[in-house]
């Protein structure tokens, strides 16, 4: 665990999956918007209706979870092979070092690992995040989701072993 500015990073709990639900839904709704249609924020934050499918998810990945004051702000997912699934920090805890802290985390169980590199689908509103910290656009691609096309980027960032 680590505690940085009162931001308590975790591993994921069970208990946590609701908080998380909402977490996301309300960032894409309030922060994907400004690079997204309405309709295409619709569709992106109704894969939450799964639960038991985030709930699976969210287990099998190495999560990792961020408080303050006893409430989630942020959270990021991997799955054993280096593919970052998620990273989302509250739409009112935007600019706070939540998503970094999340991200070294996961470089960290990427090194442990003995990977040599980290991948993940980013958005249009994520890319300058993730391109700050060393990742470089593979593939700039329009993905279809539940029958909508959304503009992400295929990104990939090496980790030293």
């Amino acid at each position: 665990m680590q505690a940085i500015k009162n931001f308590l990073c975790h591993p994921y709990k069970s208990v946590d999956l609701e908080a998380i639900l909402s977490l996301f839904y309300n960032t894409v709704h309030s922060i994907n918007i400004k690079d997204y249609s309405q309709e295409q924020i619709d569709v992106w934050a109704a894969a939450i209706t799964d639960k038991d499918k985030w709930a699976q998810s969210l287990l099998k990945n190495f999560t990792y979870v961020v408080e303050f004051e006893g409430k989630i702000v942020g959270f990021g997912d991997m799955t054993q092979e280096g593919s970052l699934e998620h990273l989302y920090v509250d739409k009112d805890f935007q600019g706070f070092g939540i998503a970094s802290l999340i991200l070294k985390a996961i470089e960290q169980k990427v090194h442990e690992l003995g990977l040599a590199e980290i991948t993940t689908e980013s958005s249009i509103t994520a890319r300058p995040f993730f391109e700050k910290r060393g990742f470089i656009v593979i593939k700039e691609q329009q993905k279809i989701t539940r029958g909508m096309s959304f503009l992400t980027y295929i990104m990939k960032k090496a980790i030293s072993v």
